[in-house]
Order: C-alpha cells, then sequence, then structure tokens
C-alpha cells in the first residue's frame, strides 16, 4: 500500500514541478508569472489545475503542434496520399 502513496506523491510533484516550468517557459509578463507563481506555490495541486485549465495557447504552442503533426502525416506508413 506504500507504494501506491509513493506514487501518487512522486505524481504529484512531477506535475507540480511541470507547471512552475511552464510558467517560467512563457513569456506572461512579470505580474502574471509573479501570481501563478505564488498560487502554485502556495496550493500546489489547486493551484496547477487551475493553471492547466486557465492556460491559453500562444501562437509559438499552435505553430509547434501543426508542425508537429504535419511531420507525423509525412512520417506515417499509413498516409495513402502520397
Amino acid at each position: 500500500m506504500d507504494f501506491i502513496w509513493w506514487a501518487i506523491g512522486a505524481a504529484l510533484v512531477a506535475i507540480w514541478a511541470i507547471t512552475i516550468a511552464d510558467i517560467m517557459r512563457r513569456r506572461l509578463g512579470a505580474g502574471r508569472t509573479s501570481a501563478w507563481l505564488l498560487v502554485v506555490v502556495l496550493l500546489p495541486f489547486v493551484g496547477a489545475v487551475l493553471y492547466w485549465a486557465l492556460r491559453q495557447s500562444t501562437p509559438d504552442d499552435i505553430e509547434q503542434q501543426v508542425g508537429a503533426q504535419a511531420e507525423m502525416r509525412r512520417n506515417s506508413p499509413f498516409d495513402r496520399t502520397r
């Protein structure tokens, strides 16, 4: 039973760390970055859930996703359009 709690704890720490890294990576401005970091540090799980639920995609995120999808289509062995 201890393993389950360790796994849940590790997953929560990973989500928390990924959330903080994403906040720092994005260019939100000093005020918004500080506010999100404060929320996520004070309320780790709830703050992370709120951040990911309210996070808006940037043009860079959208461009990266479109590029990744195009690359997958080019390399797909199931693509019949060629």
